[in-house]
Parts: C-alpha cells; sequence; structure tokens
C-alpha cells in the first residue's frame, strides 16, 4: 500500500514567503534597482524617493510586517470557537514578558483576516498593543480544510469545537446535511464493526487518496457513507475514533456545551456527565439539570479526574435511586393506613375498650394537626 506523509502545516507559515503578493514584491524590487541606476545616471531628484520605496519593499521581502491590530478582523470560518480567559491571560503574560516571538499569519480578504494567531491577536487587544508582527498569504484555495488541519494537530483544541468544524467540513464538500453526518457514520461503523472490517477502514489513512477510494468501494458502503468516509480518512481521522469520541459531544445538554466552551470542562468529563439526565435519575429534565449543573460545578472547583467523575455520577444515580424507593415506602405506607382506617367500622369501634378508644382519638387529633400544616405548606409553595 502506497503511503503518504503526514500534513505538513508549517507548508501554510512558509507559503506566506512564497505568496504571489511576495513575488510581486522581488519583482518591484528588481523594477526599481533599475530605475535607481537610471535615475543616478541622469541625476534626477526622485531618486530619494525611489530608494524610499526600496527600503519599504525590502523590508516586505522579509516577510513579517508589523499592522495595526485595529486592522486585523477575527476569522468566522476560524475552527477554534473556544477561547477561555485564562488561555488568553496565560498569552498576554507571555506576551508582555518575551514580546511576540513569532508573527501571526493574516489572509487579504478585503480586511485582514486571520488565518493562524488568533489568540495572540486576543491577547495583545487585552494588553493595549497597537501593533502586531505578521505575515500575509494570498487566502487558501479551501481555506476551511487549511485551518482545519492546522487546528486538529493542536491537542487544546476542545473536542467540541473540532467536532463541529468536522461536520462543518463534511457539510461543505457534500450535499449531505450537517445534522445527517453523524448519524450516517455511526451506522457505517456499527456495520463496519459487526462485519469485523473496521480495521480496513483504519489502515486507510495513512494511504494515497486513490488507495483510499478503492479501499472504501470494496467494503460496498452506500454513497453517503463512503463520502464521509473518505473525506474523514482525507483529514487523515479515523472514522471509528470521531464517531466514539467526538461526534457525541455535539448531543450534549447546553449547560455542558457551556461548561466546555466558557469553563474549561474536559469533553471526556462532559460525557461522564451526560449520564446525569432525567431518564436515568427518574426525574424531570428540569430537576436532572439542577443536579447535573451542582455536580457539574463540584467537578471543576474540585479538579476531579475522569475517573472520579464517572464514580461521582453513578454514586449520584445510585443516591436518586435510593432517595426514590424510600419515597414510594412512604406513599405505600400512608395509603396502607389510610385504608386500614377506612376498614374500622362503627361496630369494630363500639366494641372496642374505652381506654382504647380515647388513644385513638388522640393519635387521630395528633396526626390530622400535622396533615392540616403540611397541606397548609404545600399550598403556600404552590402559590409562589
Amino acid at each position: 500500500m502506497s503511503n503518504r506523509k503526514a500534513p505538513d502545516l508549517t507548508s501554510y507559515f512558509s507559503a506566506a514567503k512564497q505568496s504571489q503578493q511576495l513575488s510581486e514584491a522581488e519583482e518591484e524590487i528588481q523594477r526599481l534597482k533599475i530605475e535607481i541606476e537610471e535615475l543616478r545616471a541622469a541625476g534626477s531628484n526622485e531618486l530619494e524617493t525611489q530608494l524610499a520605496a526600496l527600503r519599504e519593499q525590502l523590508e516586505s521581502t522579509a516577510g513579517i510586517l508589523s499592522i495595526p491590530i485595529e486592522q486585523i478582523q477575527p476569522n468566522p470560518e476560524q475552527p477554534r470557537q473556544t477561547f477561555l480567559s485564562e488561555s488568553v491571560e496565560s498569552m498576554s503574560r507571555s506576551l508582555e514578558k518575551d514580546g511576540q516571538l513569532e508573527p501571526i499569519i493574516l489572509m487579504r480578504r478585503g480586511d485582514l483576516v486571520i488565518f493562524d494567531g488568533e489568540r495572540r491577536w486576543r491577547s495583545a487587544r487585552a494588553l493595549g498593543w497597537q501593533n502586531l508582527h505578521a505575515v500575509i498569504i494570498s487566502e487558501p484555495v479551501a481555506l476551511h480544510r487549511k485551518a482545519l488541519l492546522t487546528s486538529l494537530h493542536r491537542e487544546d483544541l476542545n473536542p467540541l469545537d473540532k467536532a463541529e468544524a468536522i461536520v462543518r467540513e463534511l457539510a461543505n464538500n457534500t450535499d449531505i446535511d450537517a445534522a445527517d453526518i453523524p448519524r450516517i457514520l455511526n451506522t457505517a461503523v456499527r456495520r463496519l464493526n459487526a462485519q469485523k472490517r473496521m480495521s480496513q477502514v483504519v489502515e486507510l489513512m495513512t494511504a494515497t487518496e486513490d488507495v483510499q477510494q478503492h479501499g472504501l468501494a470494496d467494503l460496498a458502503l452506500e454513497e453517503r457513507e463512503q463520502a464521509v468516509l473518505g473525506l474523514l480518512l482525507d483529514l487523515q481521522l479515523n472514522p471509528a475514533s470521531v464517531d466514539a469520541n467526538i461526534f457525541p459531544m455535539l448531543g450534549l445538554a447546553p449547560d455542558l456545551k457551556a461548561a466546555i466552551r466558557e469553563s474549561g470542562l474536559k469533553g471526556v468529563h462532559g460525557m461522564a456527565l451526560a449520564k446525569l439526565n432525567g431518564k436515568n435519575l427518574g426525574k424531570t429534565e428540569d430537576e436532572a439539570l439542577t443536579i447535573r449543573v451542582q455536580v457539574t460545578q463540584k467537578v471543576m472547583a474540585e479538579k476531579l479526574s475522569a475517573t472520579k467523575t464517572r464514580k461521582l455520577v453513578n454514586e449520584t444515580i445510585a443516591s436518586q435511586a435510593k432517595e426514590d424507593v424510600k419515597l414510594s415506602r412512604n406513599i405505600k405506607q400512608v395509603a396502607k393506613v389510610t385504608g386500614n382506617l377506612q376498614k374500622l367500622s362503627s361496630e369494630t369501634l363500639a366494641a372496642a375498650e374505652i381506654d382504647q378508644l380515647t388513644q385513638l382519638q388522640e393519635i387521630l387529633k395528633q396526626k390530622l394537626a400535622e396533615i392540616e400544616e403540611i397541606v397548609k405548606d404545600t399550598g403556600e409553595d404552590r402559590l409562589v
């Protein structure tokens, strides 16, 4: 099987030096040099002006420019949608201490749009910097794919951003609705696993595109399944891993997605906490949400590991089940006593000893007062 190398992400960066603008700049420099020699020979006053232009072009050929931050815009197609405040603050400290060690990469799309370096841009803005070092490249063909490849190889890209970016890339390159893509992949993976043929797909990850397409054709996949698996392999992603670990993030409850994006909750913790739903807890979804938010806060405050988080989730579910059993037992006991009281006939009471009746009367008075108090409190709660 023919192999191919992993995407060379650094080529996107070096592409800046090879960009059309820079090539044009080099041509302009040569033209200016010729003109300057001609002006020197003619003793023209335009010489200084032309020399200034040459210096500017020479600075450009270094590939690094100082760009006013106000002229830089974030990329709406950026796969990374999460920029935690802690991460931005950390970068701000680094910029403040060591300065900007490497330029950000910008594309000229009317405005100067960030291709890579949005965290540095956010941090520099927070510090009140006026300029950033940058290289400018032509807008890459298939921009989202290149931005996605760049982001996929960074460990700090959270799985929720990753899942949404992969779905968007697949939807952009097929006629499949984004909402259907996780289901199509899941169906294909389950069938291939049942046929014990999933390993054949994984082996195709480092193959050439032609080999990948022939390999997928041999698996007799449906057209849409082959399209989804083919694009995942083209991104050098394991379809089984995407199905098991990444796409499930899309189905998380909104509170867990917010915790991932805003508070840095890990995806594996989010998946564990997702078990705290109405069905597993025997509660309404609103009641389950209250419990899940409390447990999520505890997980983040105590920085629990994934293993300890799963244990806490299981304990919470078990605890709720015990409470439900206790509640059910109490309800049955009240129903049983009510039934027994109804069975007490006048004849039975008339045949009882007077002391027995007096004791029963006192107990009923006491219980009736307690019942009236509970009914009153319950009614007030419902009015609130």
